[in-house]
């Protein structure tokens, strides 16, 4: 439907509009809750927002799924395979799970930056979405939001006693794919005093082989409001495993598993305090703190060829170096019997972080006119210890996959054995002030200071040592004009960065790519990465009779300098190193349209993004047809990046059939896109879509409510992720297209029932 869209028109149109390269971003608007204590991360103007009632008729199994479904430029990409762990883009940056993904996005639960420090992962798994409230996602380069905050920001508002619907409810679901739910969740305010407690247990068989889930996750809140103070603290828990079967080669069979195991368990206790004292009606103050404790553990098969060493035949080589005998863990040479097929990568990530933050917002006048000053100092720590071991096995080959089974040997030696302690301290100084200039129209500006430090200790030799600093200041401006009482019209500029993360400073040596996350190797210096944006946009509502039009557009330019990129390299899938790229674009606009009239309603997204590399390079991909003699790619100026369709739509139109049963019928469409390991766009993107869904809801009486949902209704086969690999898995398997998919999931339906007691 897209194949038409290029780069000539919407391009210059935006350019002209857009190009005017000065600083910084949108500032907030205060509109919280009294018990609600959020100290970065509020909702500026120009912000689409996902509220309670969008929230309760969406029926999203993840907070990214719900994203997805309402934000326009949300678009998902299900790298992992896995319904509870796929990619999130937003206007072409990432919030992923998988470590090695550039991440250009901030995830804020109740004022806390979640993203994992290690790899600035967005593990989605872990957020309870039954408990969200409010979800606002900003988009451009706010420097108020700090680290990731690239292409924009997610800001998630948990419920709390006072904000949910008072009682006890309870939400089954099950069908397809042997998929079922069971939350429950319970919610009471007395007085000054309120709390909020829920759960959910899930489970997820999968469609393909050998890719079940489960998942439990918890969260409790417990809020106080006494005079001029409120307050309260939240526990999250999650406790999940998750299989992850990911890409498979384009010619096997979809519901193939390429490598088995390929699994993840993970698990998170993250506990929040807050509190904020009205010193007077013109100042507040307000503070937060946190613990939160991850632990991640992988296990993750891969063929690979093992031959006889060349100076001692008795001996184990692999076949990519026959000179160099392999050891085991006490440092004894393997015997050439043994005849591996593939290894086992077992790895540990175990991360303890804790913070603060403290702020002050004061309202008075300046020069004559209404003027409010925000101003405060965050502090996080983070210390992560990585381990890694390779075990030894053989290949089972079985319908549908090919299994690795150990055999009861690890290698020994630092080439096959990490443990690394990555310790991060960010200290972060901001202050945004808003002015009135006239009765319509505010200006506010805004400024962060960072200084970033990441300190990397080897464990078992000294090739990961290293320490790196990094200090910035990152400035914004916003300009808010109420054209009309039903009209806001906004221009903001601003700037913000992010830090290489630790993971990939230990894996940024070309000579010796590394396999995420099997690896690591030495660390040469990552410069940060800085990003600026231009936004336009404007919201407003409309109503002639029975019709009503809420509507929001924004159009945006982003300049990413030193951008840093994973760039695909070595013999196995997911192997390669990071770089400083130089600089990339995205340049689009984004639109979303509500509207109702009589019995109908619609919701209408879209969004175009065109994200390409500004930087001319070269990187190793030996497996893209298009590679020269030496397997490398020459990148140009103008070159798409992978995994960014540049267009995308979603229309949702449903109809209330009777006052308690209400259908609707929705479309998603994608264009096409390149593959990662196709940078040059050398070979075919990956085609373009159209899903159709479809859902009912019957409220069958004032407490029970009964729905039933259609995913991929006329069963449309295709992938929104793909990369380029070796499909022969170093030599025992039958492929031959280095292509490699994350097909879709067919069609599937589910039905569910809500009872409030």
């Amino acid at each position: 439907m897209f194949s038409g869209v290029g780069r000539g028109a919407p391009r210059i149109l935006l350019l002209i509009g857009l190009k005017l390269f000065v600083l910084c971003q949108p500032a907030w608007a205060d509109e919280q809750p009294i018990e609600r204590v959020t100290v970065t991360g509020l909702a500026p103007p120009a912000t689409y927002s996902v509220g309670p009632g969008d929230i309760a008729q969406a029926h999203a199994l993840t907070a990214s799924d719900l994203l997805a479904e309402s934000v326009p430029s949300a678009i998902l990409s299900d790298t992992l395979s896995n319904p509870f762990q796929q990619d999130l883009y937003f206007r072409g940056f990432d919030a992923s799970p998988v470590l090695g993904t550039p991440i250009g996005l901030a995830l804020y639960q109740n004022g806390t930056r979640i993203n994992e420090r290690f790899g600035d992962l967005v593990l989605w798994d872990m957020i309870p979405s039954f408990a969200l409230r409010r979800v606002d996602v900003v988009g451009g380069s706010n420097p108020v939001f700090g680290l990731n905050a690239l292409g924009g920001a997610v800001v998630l508002d948990m419920k709390t006693g006072f904000t949910a619907e008072p009682g006890t409810a309870i939400d089954v679901s099950g069908g397809s794919f042997g998929r079922a739910t069971l939350s429950m969740e319970t919610a009471e305010a007395d007085g000054n005093e309120a709390f909020y407690l829920g759960a959910r247990a899930g489970y997820d068989d999968g469609w393909r082989r050998r890719s079940s889930s489960n998942v439990l996750q918890a969260y409790g809140d417990y809020s106080l409001v006494a005079g001029p103070f409120s307050g309260g603290v939240s526990l999250t828990l999650a406790d999940n495993f998750l299989n992850e079967n990911a890409a498979i080669p384009a010619d096997d069979d979809r519901k193939a598993a390429f490598s088995i195991p390929d699994t993840m368990r993970d698990a998170v206790a993250f506990v929040q305090g807050r509190g904020s004292y009205d010193v007077s009606s013109d100042l507040h103050v307000r503070a937060s703190t946190y613990y939160r404790a991850t632990h991640l553990s992988t296990a993750n098969g891969q063929a690979l060829g093992f031959a006889p060493c060349t100076t001692d035949p008795s001996l184990l080589c692999t076949e990519d170096d026959t000179d160099d005998a392999l050891n085991d863990l006490s440092g004894a040479p393997l015997p050439a019997s043994l005849a591996p097929e593939g290894t086992l990568g077992l790895e540990t990530t175990m991360t303890n972080a804790f913070g603060g933050a403290l702020e002050m917002d004061m309202s008075g006048r300046l020069l004559g006119m209404d003027n409010t000053l925000s101003a405060g100092v965050t502090l996080d720590y983070a210390r992560t210890g990585f381990r890694s071991e390779t075990a030894l096995g053989n290949l089972s080959f079985q319908p549908g996959g090919v299994t690795v089974v150990p055999i009861g040997v690890k290698l020994g030696g630092t080439d096959w054995n990490i443990a690394l302690t990555a310790i991060n301290q960010d200290l972060g100084v901001y202050a945004q002030d808003k002015l009135a200039l006239a009765r319509d129209l505010s200006l506010e500006v805004s400024l962060r200071f960072n200084s970033d430090r990441i300190a990397l200790d080897d464990l078992i030799g000294t090739a990961l040592n290293g320490r790196h600093s990094f200090t910035s200041a990152d400035p914004g401006v916003t300009l808010v004009w109420n054209a009309s009482d039903e009209t806001r019209v906004t221009l903001s500029a601003g700037q913000s960065g992010r830090t290489p993360t630790a993971a990939e400073l230990s894996c940024a040596d070309p000579t010796q790519p590394c396999l995420f996350p099997l690896g690591f190797i030495s660390d040469p210096p990552l410069k940060r990465v800085v990003a600026r944006t231009v936004t336009l946009g404007a919201d407003g509502n409309f109503a002639l009779e029975a019709v009503n039009l809420t509507w929001s557009a924004d159009a945006f330019y982003t300049r990413n300098a030193d951008d840093i990129l994973f760039v695909s390299s070595g013999p196995l899938i997911g192997s390669g190193f990071f770089a400083n790229v130089g600089d990339t674009e995205r340049i689009g606009a984004d639109a979303k349209l509500m509207a109702t009239w009589d019995k109908f309603d619609l919701h209408a997204n879209y969004a175009f993004v065109d994200a390409t590399f500004r930087s001319a390079f070269e990187v190793p991909s030996p497996f893209n047809p298009g590679a020269d003699a030496n397997g490398n790619i020459a990148v140009v100026p103008g070159d798409r990046l992978p995994n960014v369709p540049a267009s995308s739509a979603r229309i949702a139109l449903g109809y209330q059939i009777t006052p308690r049963l209400h259908a609707g019928v929705d479309a998603k469409v994608q264009s096409s896109q390149f593959l990662r390991g196709d940078e040059a766009n050398l070979a075919a993107p990956l085609p373009g879509f159209v899903v159709f869904d479809a859902n009912v809801d019957y409220q069958l009486s004032d407490t029970i409510s009964l729905r039933l949902d259609a995913e991929n209704l006329f069963d449309t086969h295709y992938a929104t992720f793909g990369l380029y690999g070796d499909p022969t898995g170093g030599g025992p398997l039958p492929f031959t297209n280095p292509r490699f998919l994350v097909p879709a999931p067919p069609f599937g339906v589910w039905a569910g029932l809500r009872a409030r007691l």
